[in-house]
């Protein structure tokens, strides 16, 4: 497991009593909704929560970091590390509450969630309307550790 998960788990408060509540939710609309309408559902909901919690006078990635990772303790959603990468940069992000808050098999749509908020506060701190967050599938993470990429559109293409 990554030290950064442990350290994470060990300060992490217990749930919430709303959380029965969301998956609950989240099943009735699994059972309703085709996937990638969840998965377009949840983005949104990721900007909304972005803009709720807007970056402010953050200006740099290393102040962008500092920002979310104190943002995500607060709400208890993880961690986050940015990497910067050769035309791109990479969001690490530990410990996602994903199963714990919206239920299980939530994988292949819940992630979105993340896309939509990092999505957001990058075009707070000034990237084009070109640009976008997706998750990033396969590597050495740790499985409690999702990578997402904001890059240009077309490098996503399908």
């Amino acid at each position: 497991m990554d030290p950064r998960s442990i350290e994470y788990l060990l300060r992490r408060r217990p749930a919430e009593t709303v959380e029965p509540l969301v998956r609950a939710l989240s099943a009735e609309l699994q059972s309703q909704v085709p996937e990638d309408q969840l998965r377009a559902l949840a983005y949104m909901a990721g900007r909304r929560l972005a803009a709720q919690h807007s970056i402010g006078e953050v200006r740099t990635l290393a102040e962008f970091e500092a920002f979310a990772n104190d943002t995500l303790e607060r709400l208890d959603w993880g961690w986050m590390q940015v990497e910067e990468t050769p035309g791109a940069v990479d969001i690490l992000h530990g410990c996602a509450p994903l199963e714990r808050c919206f239920g299980e098999g939530v994988q292949g749509w819940a992630p979105a969630f993340f896309e939509g908020m990092y999505a957001e506060w990058m075009r707070q701190l000034g990237a084009g309307e070109r640009l976008d967050v997706r998750q990033i599938l396969g590597g050495s993470l740790p499985s409690e550790v999702m990578r997402f990429r904001l890059a240009h559109e077309s490098s996503f293409a399908q």
